[in-house]
This record gives structure tokens, C-alpha cells and sequence, in this order.
């Protein structure tokens, strides 16, 4: 009986060995179509080099860079601004405008000049670790206030996005 209580006392307390699992299969990548309406809808797009859109220049000329100059002079000739000596003073039609943000500082700040405009996706590329990356090309598409400015460049752009299974769907993580 001592011998058998041993035994089990033995058995009981033997490392088993841990049982191999299979590792989960990948999830099947989006296509084209779907990784593009994914991109093209969500909030990382818009995020994506959100500054570009942006217009910042002093309300002195004396604290002005050259391109901010340049910028608030293209913004005069639209009649946004006029100015007075050394001052850029904001026309009724820009302080009725909610683009125009005007700093305690002495600054302006102009955003958005443009919004992103889809144009397609080049190609959908699942790595290792099950993540997606997915290029893309798109452009700005510039309001009246970019256009004027001449901002942000025009031309297709190229950006990549990173995406990620959540177990359901899958999801942007990060736009390059």
C-alpha cells in the first residue's frame, strides 16, 4: 500500500511534458477593394500628415520668415487679409471664417487648406507576424484658402498602411 501511495504521489507530481499547439493560421489579408475603403474612411487618414494642410504666419511682417510673407501676401491679393503698415489684419471675410485661428501669441493659424482624396491601392502584403501592410497613392484636394496659397503640393502622394487583425476585423494601426 506504501508502495502504491508512493507511486501516485510520484505520478502526481511529474512534469509533464507541455503538448505542442499548431500556431493559429493567418488571417486571410483584405482586398484590394476592402483594405481601400478601410483607409479611405477611417481617421488615420485624415491624421496623416495633417500639418501639410496647415498655413501659420505671424501678425507683424517684422516677425515674419520669408515664406510666411510670401503666404500672407498670396492670402492679401485673395482678400482674406489686408495690411495695415506693419500689421496683417484679418478681413471680415476671414474672421467670419472658422479656418482662421487666431493665437494670443501673435500668430494665425489656417487649417485645413485641403483634405485627402483616395486614389487607390497598389498592393496588399502580409508579413510574418500577421500584420498587413498596404500601399496606397492619394492627393490633396485644396479648398479655396489652399488654393490661393498655393499649399498644400499637388501630385499623387505615396503612403504605406499598417493594419492589424483585432479577431474580427481588420483595423489601421499606423499610416507611413
Amino acid at each position: 500500500m506504501k508502495r502504491l501511495l508512493l507511486i501516485l504521489i510520484l505520478v502526481a507530481c511529474a512534469k509533464s511534458e507541455p503538448v505542442a499547439q499548431k500556431p493559429a493560421p493567418l488571417p486571410t489579408p483584405p482586398t484590394i477593394t476592402a483594405a481601400q475603403a478601410l483607409i479611405a474612411n477611417g481617421p488615420e487618414l485624415g491624421d496623416y500628415q495633417f500639418t501639410n494642410a496647415a498655413f501659420t504666419f505671424a501678425q507683424k511682417k517684422s516677425a515674419m520668415s520669408p515664406a510666411m510673407i510670401g503666404g500672407a501676401n498670396k492670402l492679401a491679393s485673395a482678400k482674406w487679409i489686408r495690411i495695415d503698415g506693419d500689421d496683417f489684419v484679418l478681413t471680415e471675410k476671414a474672421k467670419n471664417d472658422k479656418r482662421f485661428l487666431v493665437r494670443p501669441n501673435g500668430f494665425i493659424d489656417v487649417v485645413p487648406l485641403a483634405k485627402k482624396e483616395m486614389i487607390g491601392v497598389t498592393g496588399v502584403r502580409q508579413q510574418p507576424d500577421g500584420t498587413v501592410l498596404v500601399d496606397f497613392t492619394w492627393k490633396w484636394v485644396p479648398n479655396e484658402i489652399g488654393t490661393a496659397l498655393g499649399l498644400p503640393p499637388a501630385g499623387d502622394q505615396k503612403a504605406t498602411a499598417k493594419l492589424m487583425w483585432d479577431g474580427t476585423n481588420w483595423m489601421v494601426l499606423s499610416i507611413m
